[in-house]
């Protein structure tokens, strides 16, 4: 009885916790974004602490790294990525033409007699039309998002501000976070509470790094292989690969419908190398990017994926998206430790050894 009690009231605190994210939402999103920042330097933190540089000048050598990494990367693309964006905005209704016509045209001769099917760019001016009737009821619902999200422009401009504040707290004082959150229960969950945070720091710092490594590695290998094919606007498109594998399942494929459209308008020779490419570099990631960056994955059914992805995009969007998979199984080390009682996964999954004594703690999970 007293077993199914306790259960049933952390099911019920967990409930409750969800209630409260969800009801300050807008305010939770940096306090997201500052967690991961932490686990993304939490590696470079830790290695600095072995050489024995100071806690807070290990911190700021590594913002300032990612700072400067960024920063280079920005001004390295950003001309090419604007050269590009300018132009695919112009060519879009010619590319929606050629794709008209060739897809068309094969439906002609499945179908003779069957007369044109397929008209995008009616379709798109029609879209256009509606915007620009629309665009004032556009801009005022537009604007009450906006505000109903993020309350006001001084909100959200003092979230930017104080991510890397959050973040320095997040890496310095992780374990007086922890040691705060062990008085919440009796000293008997000390053990399963250090076992919970160890598993899900190591799951989550590892997750981070390789999630961000994979799609830079993508971006680069799809702008490589389109700039070798000849596809246009192969720097636009990779980027937008690498952004698409930060979704959990469908990433690859929302990265190469661009794509494939984009190969269409020029050749069915260029659609075919194109799919070529995204199915090689799809081999690739699944066979040995993922297993060497990625490591053991999170042991979850890919329907929970599917219905995590869907509850973050609901509560928190883009973001709620991003964060589902990782959070779903931080969610799962907890409940199977401090829960259900599985002890022995207090013992799987670390891959590597705690943090010395004197090194910054990992950040909470």
């Amino acid at each position: 009885m007293y077993d199914f009690a306790r259960k049933t009231l952390f099911v019920i605190g967990v409930l409750l916790l969800c209630i409260l994210i969800y009801a300050v939402r807008s305010v939770f999103i940096y306090i997201i974004i500052s967690v991961l920042l932490a686990y993304f330097m939490y590696g470079p933190v830790r290695w600095l602490r072995n050489l024995r540089v100071p806690r807070g000048l290990a911190i700021l050598l590594v913002f300032t790294g990612i700072v400067v990494l960024i920063g280079g990367l920005v001004a390295l693309i950003a001309p090419v990525l604007y050269r590009e964006a300018s132009q695919f905005a112009k060519d879009i209704p010619a590319l929606l033409s050629d794709v008209e016509a060739r897809l068309n045209a094969a439906l002609e001769r499945a179908y003779p007699g069957g007369g044109q099917r397929i008209a995008f760019n009616e379709a798109v001016l029609q879209a256009v039309e509606n915007l620009r009737e629309n665009l004032p009821q556009a801009l005022q619902s537009s604007f009450a998002f906006v505000s109903k999200t993020i309350n006001s422009s001084i909100t959200f401009l003092l979230g930017l501000i104080l991510i890397p504040l959050m973040c320095y707290y997040f890496l310095v004082d992780a374990e007086k976070f922890k040691n705060s959150f062990k008085k919440l229960f009796p000293h008997t969950y000390n053990e399963r509470i250090e076992a919970t945070f160890s598993m899900m720091n190591v799951m989550l710092g590892n997750y981070v790094r390789s999630q961000l490594t994979l799609s830079l590695i993508m971006a680069v290998l799809v702008t490589a292989g389109l700039s070798v094919i000849g596809v246009k606007y192969a720097v636009l498109l990779g980027l937008i690969a690498g952004f698409a594998e930060l979704i959990p399942m469908i990433g690859p494929v929302i990265g190469f419908f661009p794509a494939a459209l984009i190969a269409l308008a020029g050749s069915p020779v260029n659609l075919l190398l194109v799919v070529v490419l995204y199915a090689g570099l799809h081999l690739l990631e699944n066979n040995v990017l993922v297993p060497r960056i990625m490591g053991k994955n999170m042991d979850l059914h890919p329907l929970t994926v599917i219905v995590a992805m869907m509850i973050g995009a609901q509560v928190l969007g883009f973001l709620g998206i991003l964060i589902a998979l990782p959070a779903t199984a931080a969610g799962k080390i907890a409940l199977n430790i401090l829960v259900f009682r599985r002890e022995e996964l207090a013992l799987k999954g670390q891959t590597e050894p705690p943090a010395p004594a004197q090194g910054p703690s990992p950040p909470p999970g």
